[in-house]
């Protein structure tokens, strides 16, 4: 029975997640068929509680402990060996030490949650609003968010982990945010949306979902409706976590200390605005291989390919090319049937230990190498340091870091093969064409969080009103570069960036970081043909481990 109810549920999640389905009737599909499994499946011994790595504990899970081969491709699948039962009331229980729904049997563990996320703040920046049935409202300087969702997760024996969610919401976005949404179409890092009725806000939704299958220590099957992030630092320039949800399978072989990982992948080219139908935007395919290498007890080294494929011509006929299926790194076409050229980024990743609980990391990233001079060498670099227990202070975490993009690097002659996923970077948020240092700071006390986080960033912007390409827009084709020779990152209108940001939390669930949390933002925008300056202040009681950043 089990075998057929994996079945079932893969072939159905395969159906929902990839033919354009509906993902509402996908995440209900899903759940459901989840349910089933856990009635059907019959164990014998103790299951182990699986959970995923998040940015709250990747520090102290990963690189405290030190005991994974392999870190690079995240997040990644452990055991909770924290997780207990709560004492005390019912109500006690459940709002302060576990989850609203927690069975821990001896073939299956099952959490479930009701999500909220509210808060409201103060942005000095005005919200302005868009003008409804031709009528324009008073700005607003109140930014704030209302968000209601639901989390499911859990394992079948230590072979099967799964997990859904979905969260409904309506906000306001201050300053920066609020102008990349109006520009873009896009939450950054979430969703599309539609306009709330009095202008100044948005209306959105977010769907994810996760089923991990690892049959034996050799395998693991990940199939979702998520993210991927690849490499050790806080940012990446191989593969982020800042865009978009996406579906994806992955594959990862693992031969001891080297392991092989294959993932195809299926992203959105545009927001078109005269295409209202989210399933009618235009898509693409991506392949994306890393090997990563144990090579000694304190080094590793990955060598990392992503290729990326149009979908459709501009007459929506199939242009896929049957070499979007090969799972072999550097075996793949050139071009689509249609003859598009298809965008391809190789790359390395590395992580050596320095000392306990310290890691420095790096990344290097190329489109094309050749004359440093030319437009057409275009590539990227990451170096940096992260340390747990800063200090021999138990639970003080820091990481310093240094990322770099070439004019345009992630860019190419068409939105159907760019490094992108409906208008944001699959790698660091800036695009191309710039520089940033990055400090990032946590610290976490009993029940109290605090988090700080700063980075400057200089990038060469375009004129104001488009007519040039200096590099760091990756969605204007690479073929009409402003600049041919002599290109240098910075090149362009000289802007910088100065932002800073802090949070404090008390936590009154660590079971579902339910917390009351205020954060203060502080962001300076400057060039020659502008200025913009961001203070936003904001509180409120939050839930969730998921990763929400507009740190940009």
């Amino acid at each position: 029975m089990f075998f057929y109810a994996n079945c079932i549920l893969f072939a159905t999640v395969i159906k929902n997640c990839f033919m354009h389905i509906s993902l509402k009737n996908c995440f209900f599909k899903n759940t459901l068929l989840v349910t089933l499994l856990l009635i059907s499946f019959c164990g014998k011994a103790q299951t182990p509680s699986l959970l995923i790595t998040n940015s709250y504990n990747e520090q102290q899970v990963i690189y405290n402990n030190d005991t994974m081969l392999h870190t690079a491709w995240k997040p990644l699948l452990y055991i909770d060996t924290s997780a207990s039962k709560g004492t005390g009331s019912w109500f006690h229980r459940k709002f302060l030490q576990e989850h609203l729904l927690q069975l821990r049997q001896k073939d299956f563990n099952l959490n479930a949650d009701l999500i909220f996320d509210e808060y409201i703040g103060y942005s000095k920046r005005p919200i302005k609003p868009v003008p409804i049935n031709g009528v324009t409202k008073e700005p607003s300087n109140v930014p704030m968010m209302n968000t209601r969702g639901y989390e499911v997760s859990g394992n079948i024996s230590d072979k099967f982990y799964f997990e859904t969610a979905a969260y409904e919401n309506q906000g306001r976005f201050g300053g920066y945010i609020d102008s990349f949404i109006r520009n873009n179409k896009v939450i950054p890092g979430q969703s599309v949306y539609k306009n709330v009725g009095d202008g100044l806000g948005f209306d959105f939704s977010i769907s994810e979902a996760k089923l991990m299958y690892q049959p034996s220590k050799h395998f693991l099957f990940d199939l979702g409706y998520g993210k991927n992030f690849i490499g050790d630092g806080y940012r990446s320039m191989l593969l982020s976590d800042w865009a978009y949800n996406y579906p994806y399978l992955k594959t990862s072989i693992d031969f001891g200390k080297l392991q092989y990982s294959f993932m195809w992948s299926q992203y959105i080219s545009d927001k078109n605005p005269t295409l209202q139908n989210h399933q009618e935007q235009f898509r693409k395919w991506s392949q994306t291989f890393l090997i990563d290498w144990k090579a000694t007890k304190h080094l590793s080294l990955s060598l990392f390919e992503t290729v990326m494929w149009p979908d459709q011509d501009s007459a929506r006929r199939s242009d896929r090319s049957p070499w979007i299926a090969s799972p072999i790194i550097f075996l793949h076409g050139s071009e689509s049937p249609s003859g598009v050229p298809n965008s391809t980024i190789v790359g390395t990743n590395m992580k050596y230990q320095l000392f306990k609980r310290t890691h420095v990391y790096a990344q290097f990233a190329a489109d094309h190498l050749g004359d440093l001079s030319s437009w057409e060498t275009r590539y990227a670099i990451q170096l940096g340091i992260r340390s747990g227990n800063l200090f021999n202070v138990n639970n003080l975490n820091g990481l310093l870091e240094f990322n770099t993009a070439r004019p345009y690097m992630y860019a190419s002659n068409s939105l159907n093969t760019n490094y992108a996923q409906l208008k944001q970077s699959l790698a660091n948020p800036h695009g191309g064409n710039f520089k940033e240092s990055l400090l990032l700071l946590d610290y976490r006390i009993k029940s109290w969080y605090f988090r700080f986080e700063t980075f400057v960033t200089r990038y060469g912007s375009d004129s104001l009103f488009g007519t040039t390409n200096y590099g760091r827009d990756i969605f204007k084709p690479v073929s009409s570069h402003t600049v041919s020779s002599d290109v240098k990152t910075g090149q362009g209108v000289a802007t910088n960036i100065l932002y800073a940001d802090m949070r404090i939390a008390y936590i009154l669930n660590p079971a579902t970081n339910m917390r009351i949390e205020a954060g203060f933002t502080y962001r300076d925008e400057k060039s020659d043909l502008f200025t913009y300056k961001d203070r936003m202040f904001y509180i409120g009681i939050r839930m969730s481990f998921r990763k929400i950043s507009y740190d940009f």
